[in-house]
């Protein structure tokens, strides 16, 4: 971790556990004290259990949680397979979107494409809803629409250092738009997931248009 940071490598690292995460974050920290802070915003993606005292730590080194919130509803994974061998201290904020998000991490949003579907609508209903096939999971930790369409836009580019050209509408920024068919602030949560894209403009260039 200290040499790629060295040689202004960004790294993405995958951590499920909450002692990977916190071995994570222990590298990058090691990072930071051997090469001052490089600004790279080194990735930790997964995060599905953080320890409670570790969520301050992303703020405090520069780095970002990249999730992957279409996982974080109560399903036969989530309910049958994880939550039992957890400690309820761990067990109840499976998915610590909102946690990190309160505590000052930037939250990108991800797919893990192809294991699950790369559709960010979906991933955006579960992550304000909670909701699976069993039911809603740790409520608690359910983030807004707001702060979703920032993970899909702003931050994932922040994620592939990418934000000074993409990201968001700004001048001098590249024209990389899609028009969708509902206000996804203002819809109810369950109807994001069936968004359609209109068009989608790369460069300032139309490159797809929805037949009608």
């Amino acid at each position: 971790m200290t040499a790629a940071d060295k040689r202004d490598a960004l790294v993405h690292i995958h951590a499920i556990g909450d002692r990977a995460a916190t071995d994570a974050l222990d590298a990058i920290e090691a990072a930071r004290k051997a090469n001052g802070d490089s600004g790279i915003p080194h990735t930790i993606t997964h995060l599905e259990v953080v320890k409670p005292e570790d969520r301050s730590r992303f703020k405090a080194l520069g780095v970002i949680a990249s999730m992957q919130l279409l996982w974080s509803g109560a399903d036969e994974y989530t309910t049958d397979l994880v939550k039992p061998y957890l400690d309820e201290s761990l067990s109840k904020t499976l998915y610590p979107a909102r946690s990190l998000a309160d505590a000052g991490a930037i939250v990108a949003g991800a797919s893990d494409w192809p294991v699950t579907s790369p559709n960010p609508f979906l991933a955006m209903t579960v992550a304000i809803t909670r909701q699976g096939t069993k039911g809603v999971l740790n409520p608690e930790e359910a983030m807004t629409a707001e702060q979703m369409l920032y993970a899909y836009t702003r931050n994932a580019a922040e994620a592939v250092r990418r934000s000074d050209r993409i990201g968001s509408i700004e001048p001098g920024k590249a024209a990389d738009l899609v028009l969708v068919d509902r206000d996804l602030l203002t819809v109810a949560p369950a109807e994001i997931a069936d968004t359609k894209v209109l068009w989608t403009m790369f460069g300032g260039k139309k490159v797809f248009q929805a037949e009608r």
